[in-house]
């Protein structure tokens, strides 16, 4: 974003604090944190239980701060460090700010929102629509009331298309959002358990979930995932064109014949386009998430090369589905960044689908955000991964001591070995002593459990590209 002080604040309807010659102040680009702050940005103090961003304003000056933001409930500096625009809610006004630039822009807006996958499906549809188009994409965790405004307000004049992922924790959330991005197009990877502890049902997730459709235009396209009963149920009677995609014949498009190829990659073929596509990317359930960019390719009017092109080229975010090998030889699938129950019987439908000779490991540890039933899901996973034929159930956490009660019982007398790791220290020590070259080890928990510091004291420097 790049405009005039005075732009700023008849968008904001602020007060103007400064010189007259301050008002055609040009400013280039936002930001909320004083330590990231670049010369000529806006800064924004925002306002929170633990922190106020209006102390740090001298700090913005120094750094070469254009002018900022400020609430009016705040007692005016005096001197005054740099031009101010005085507003009713910095948070606000941040919100506000991003709504008009993004109608300024005027580009198409896809937003990708679910419970599970919706990272890895971002930056799938990212990488095949920028085979063609000038693509900005939300980068690292800016998905919230936070960080969507700052996505939209970082994206370069020249953007064609814009794909943005929209995080929740509570009901409402993702409809400010829809509000704010005013999608030309919307993606529901799924509907699975995370945040249940706010929310209460899946139903509820579901009714979450679709608040996507708050702000997308009477034109647009919602792409949801069709395996899912409720979202299925909930958009019989959307007016509005709808796509269902997944792995059931019912579905308007359909990943059929897939296929393993070797450790990391997957191949498919697309039932509506009868073409075969492949990616660098392990398991069933990123055939379906690259449904999504498919359908959306070829919405922008892509042809099947570009798409396998995109496909071939993307990069997935850290820490989901990273493969590397261990000091031992041992190999790791690192998807340690956040974990649901969904997503956690997802990977190890992966796991033990890797080709035959290796012994299948499952490093398991906490699944946040569950709310009363989180015993009993703990208990389900650890009883699924046993199912399934891993062979040996590792957990860690105090969470974690559930998944390992649930594969215990059913492990029962069978050859599948379940332990419960009483620190980081011992799983390093047992995985570093045991694994070998003969042996894929998946690590999986949700972000709080950190478990990607056992991954790195494994690996020791031999991460794969």
């Amino acid at each position: 974003m790049q405009t005039t002080l005075s732009s700023i604040a008849q968008i904001l309807n602020g007060r103007l604090r400064g010189g007259v010659s301050d008002r055609q102040l040009l400013v280039s680009g936002v930001s909320t944190d004083t330590r990231e702050i670049q010369p000529n940005q806006l800064y924004i103090p925002l306002v929170g239980e633990r922190f106020d961003g209006h102390r740090f304003v001298e700090d913005a000056a120094k750094k070469g701060a254009a002018a900022a933001l400020w609430q009016e409930d705040r007692p005016l500096p005096d001197p005054l460090p740099l031009p101010l625009v005085v507003v009713n809610d910095t948070l606000q006004a941040l919100q506000a700010l991003a709504a008009a630039y993004r109608r300024e822009l005027g580009v198409p807006v896809v937003a990708v929102t679910g419970s599970n996958g919706k990272t890895t499906t971002k930056d799938l549809i990212s990488s095949v629509l920028s085979v063609r188009y000038r693509v900005h994409r939300t980068e690292g965790n800016l998905n919230n009331h936070i960080g969507l405004p700052l996505t939209l307000l970082s994206m370069p004049r020249d953007t064609e298309i814009a794909v943005v992922e929209m995080g929740m924790n509570h009901a409402g959330e993702i409809a400010l959002l829809s509000r704010l991005a005013a999608p030309d197009a919307a993606v529901i990877t799924n509907v699975g358990e995370a945040h249940i502890e706010y929310l209460g049902s899946r139903e509820a997730i579901a009714d979450a979930k679709l608040e996507i459709r708050e702000g997308l235009s009477s034109d647009g396209v919602l792409i949801y995932h069709g395996d899912e009963p409720l979202l299925r149920e909930r958009l019989a009677a959307e007016t509005r064109r709808t796509v269902a995609v997944g792995l059931r014949d019912e579905n308007d498009e359909q990943a059929i014949d897939i296929r393993m190829e070797g450790t990391t990659d997957t191949s498919f073929t697309s039932r509506a386009v009868g073409t075969r596509f492949r990616l660098p990317l392990p398991g069933r359930h990123n055939a379906v998430n690259a449904l999504f960019a498919l359908v959306l390719a070829r919405h922008f009017g892509m042809t099947e090369e570009e798409i396998q092109e995109g496909f071939s080229q993307v990069k997935i975010s850290g820490m989901r589905l990273e493969q590397a090998t261990a000091q031992n030889g041992m190999r790791i699938i690192n998807d340690a960044y956040n974990a649901s129950p969904t997503s956690m019987r997802a990977v190890i439908d992966l796991l033990v689908t890797l080709p035959a000779g290796k012994e299948k490991w499952a490093l398991l540890g906490d699944i946040l955000e569950l709310g009363p039933a989180e015993a009993r899901y703990h208990r389900e996973v650890g009883r699924y991964t046993v199912e399934k034929g891993v062979d040996r159930v590792y957990t860690i956490g105090e969470k974690g001591r559930w998944i390992a009660e649930g594969a215990k019982k059913a492990a029962g007398d069978t050859h599948i070995q379940v332990r419960h790791f009483q620190s980081a220290e011992e799983a390093i020590d047992i995985l570093q002593t045991e694994g070998n070259p003969d042996t894929v080890l998946l690590v999986k928990a949700s972000r709080g459990a950190r478990l990607e510091g056992i991954v790195e004291e494994l690996i020791k420097g031999e991460k794969e590209s």
